[in-house]
């Protein structure tokens, strides 16, 4: 054979190809009186090699801004593909597929391309596309604790994109002592300071906050100092 091996027998003979391509069969008999004979079949057998499934999508990190991905499929070896979103929406055959995902929908979504060689051979890929949520959220610079029942609490306001797990505001008077501290985002602050066991109100006037979180797209640490005024 022209992959190297002889294989000797009067019966059926086994081989087994490795290396993929087409292979030269060459069949050779020898007479009890020693006389010689051959048959060579050209490209009797060939040999397919495995799919490489391969794929790039144009953006892996989404916003509500943008959420279409373009894949490119960078497949050797295949003839049909099925991919899945990951998303719970149905499969494509495409080669070169594009896909919307929901908007608000935040979170990972795992791709998979299973890529089938003609010979039916398979092979897959997947990558991980992220829908981040927006970091979105407001501080004021103004409160009045008078007890009016209005604006009686300063607190930063976050709509979404933060974990309230890991949350932490400061307020500092004029001499940098700090005399508020909350971890919890519903609690703000109400313009009163402690004391040897008393609570006291602070003076009118301005104080700076310091904001510690972290944003749930990415788990980056955000820091953010600023002012807000006390009137009564």
């Amino acid at each position: 054979m022209s992959d190297g091996s002889v294989i000797n027998g009067c019966g059926s003979v086994t081989n087994t190809f490795t290396i993929p391509g087409c292979y030269d069969v060459t069949l050779t008999t020898t007479s009890n009186n020693g006389c010689v004979n051959s048959l060579t079949s050209t490209n009797l057998i060939c040999v397919e090699g495995a799919p490489n499934a391969a794929f790039t999508p144009s953006n892996s990190i989404l916003t509500d801004d943008n959420t279409n991905v373009l894949f490119n499929n960078n497949t050797t070896g295949a003839s049909q593909y099925i991919w899945s979103f990951g998303d719970g929406s149905p499969i494509s055959t495409l080669t070169d597929p594009s896909h919307n995902y929901q908007t608000g929908d935040y979170g990972n979504y795992l791709v998979v391309l299973i890529a089938t060689s003609p010979l039916g051979c398979v092979d897959s890929a997947q990558a991980t596309i992220q829908i981040q949520e927006p970091l979105i959220y407001y501080v004021p610079n103004t409160f009045t604790p008078d007890d009016d029942n209005f604006n009686q609490t300063f607190k930063p306001i976050f709509t979404s994109g933060f974990d309230p797990y890991d949350y932490t505001l400061l307020i500092f008077n004029r001499w940098g002592e700090i005399i508020f501290e909350s971890h919890d985002a519903n609690v703000g602050w109400n313009g009163t300071y402690g004391s040897n066991g008393e609570i006291e109100m602070v003076q009118d006037g301005t104080y700076t906050w310091k904001i510690e979180f972290k944003t749930k797209a990415n788990d980056e640490r955000k820091m953010i100092v600023g002012h807000v005024n006390i009137l009564r």
